[in-house]
């Protein structure tokens, strides 16, 4: 699906808004017809932080982190000859174990449940 060195990219990107104590990261990519939206978590114990409310983090930082991922998700994505995903999950664990979780599902309608279903998957 996606070239396993971009995940190297990807956590590599991330890695700086990693707290020392990160036992996961839990990254959220998904793509709409004109847009996307991303937003990771660190796990820390049981506990969550999502990347927006990290402290000394500013959103225009995100952004461009953000927009760096996307150049090379895009590229990838639409090489694919088959059905394009709507959202990917990946998860990194401080050991170094990667997965990653692709989802075809159609988010232009019930797009709050499925957030709400996905964050009970992931993030509980």
């Amino acid at each position: 699906m996606i070239d396993e060195k971009i995940y190297q990219v990807i956590f590599d990107e991330l890695s700086k808004y990693l707290t020392p104590e990160w036992d996961k990261l839990i990254v959220y990519l998904e793509y709409g017809q004109a847009s996307y939206s991303f937003a990771f978590y660190i796990q820390i114990g049981r506990k969550h932080i999502k990347c927006y409310d990290i402290p000394g983090i500013s959103e225009k930082e995100l952004a461009e982190s953000f927009s760096m991922i996307d150049e090379l998700i895009s590229k990838e994505r639409n090489q694919e000859n088959a059905e394009l995903w709507t959202n990917l999950t990946i998860i990194i664990t401080k050991a170094g174990q990667m997965h990653a979780d692709f989802d075809y599902t159609d988010l232009s309608e019930k797009s709050y449940l499925f957030k709400k279903d996905w964050k009970k998957k992931y993030l509980c």
